[in-house]
């Protein structure tokens, strides 16, 4: 560690370089002054921070915890509450995928599709799981986030399951089709925005 007086005189030829002559002439112990910043910050900077945070209308991952936003209560964990939601998918993912149009499977528009859907709804089946315990579970998708899906089955519970090295099996009128969750580790939100390269090696 250099001596006090060693560090004063660098710091004096630092300045004596960057400052002009006018601010040189006030002196060097003075113009230090202009480089100190207070560490706390003052009250009204702490009031104006708090009126900041009670403006903002969105809440934090660790606020949505605590409300327990995404939990599903157990009066709700029936399967058959859900299968009208499961209709609806249905519907929507044959319009989307066009099967009627597009029956080929290795056509890349019906693979980008297939990337960018949204599976809230839809009855999922696990092929292969790093897992053993979750090989054959298959529910209606209630919940989807980065990593995981959450569905019900149709004894009731209510089980979440890791996209990670995971394979599903869909349904979609009558074609299976093959999904491989490592493909879908995006939120459905980002996944519906993003482009996806057109790549022969994709697992679909």
């Amino acid at each position: 560690m250099p001596k006090k007086k060693s560090v004063d005189r660098l710091i004096g030829q630092f300045l004596q370089k960057r400052l002009d002559k006018k601010r040189q002439n006030e002196g060097i112990a003075e113009n230090l002054k202009f480089c100190v910043e207070p560490l706390e910050v003052s009250g009204k900077k702490r009031k104006k921070f708090q009126l900041t945070r009670a403006k903002r209308k969105t809440l934090t991952a660790r606020e949505r915890r605590e409300l327990k936003l995404f939990e599903i209560p157990p009066e709700q964990q029936r399967y058959d509450m859900y299968t009208p939601l499961h209709e609806l998918w249905d519907n929507y993912i044959c319009d989307l995928l066009k099967l009627d149009k597009a029956t080929e499977r290795s056509n890349p528009t019906l693979e980008e599709r297939l990337l960018k859907a949204d599976y809230h709804g839809s009855i999922i089946t696990v092929t292969r799981a790093k897992c053993p315990s979750l090989v054959g579970a298959s529910g209606i998708v209630l919940q989807e986030t980065k990593n995981t899906l959450k569905i019900i089955t149709k004894d009731d519970r209510l089980k979440t399951i890791p996209k990670q090295n995971t394979v599903f099996t869909i349904d979609i009128a009558g074609h299976v089709i093959t999904i491989y969750g490592n493909n879908f580790r995006y939120k459905t939100t980002d996944r519906s925005s993003r482009r996806f390269r057109t790549r022969h090696t994709i697992d679909m």
